[in-house]
C-alpha cells in the first residue's frame, strides 16, 4: 500500500481510537466520598506513615493526610490515586483557585488543590502546623 494511503489511515485510526476512549470514559475519575476511603489508600500506599486525620476538599478529589512523619497530600489522576508526603522544602501558596504546592519532585512537580476561601484558610492553618 502507498505511503500516501497508510499514513492517513493510520493516523485516522489512532486519532480515532482516542476520541471514542476519551467520550466513552470507560472508567470513571477517582472520587474519595468520605475520610475513611482515603485514609485507607494512604495506608495502603504509606504503611511507614499511617494517617492520623484526613481532611477532603469540597471536590472528593484531594484529602489533606496529617501523619506523624508530617503532612502528606493524595489526589486523583485519572481512576488512580497519587500520594505525596510534603516536605520542608515544599512551596505553598495560594491562588484564585485554591492552593498550589510545588514539590521540587520531578514526578510531580506541583498539585494543584481546588478549594474555596474558607477551606484555603483552615488547609493553610494545617499545613504551617503540621510542617
Amino acid at each position: 500500500m502507498p505511503l500516501e494511503i497508510l499514513l492517513p489511515l493510520v493516523i485516522a485510526g489512532i486519532v480515532g481510537g482516542v476520541g471514542l476512549v476519551w467520550l466513552l470514559q470507560p472508567t470513571p475519575p477517582l472520587v474519595f466520598t468520605a475520610r475513611d476511603q482515603a485514609a485507607e489508600i494512604w495506608n495502603r500506599r504509606n504503611p511507614d506513615a499511617p494517617a492520623r486525620s484526613v481532611h477532603l476538599n469540597p471536590a472528593g478529589s484531594h484529602a489533606l493526610v496529617e501523619t506523624a512523619t508530617g503532612p502528606g497530600i493524595l489526589w486523583s489522576f485519572g481512576a488512580d490515586p497519587v500520594n505525596r508526603l510534603l516536605t520542608p522544602d515544599c512551596d505553598i501558596r495560594e491562588t484564585n483557585g485554591g492552593l498550589r504546592i510545588t514539590t521540587h519532585d520531578f514526578t510531580a512537580p506541583r498539585i494543584d488543590i481546588p478549594l474555596d476561601s474558607t477551606e484555603r484558610r483552615h488547609w493553610l492553618d494545617l499545613l504551617k502546623v503540621n510542617r
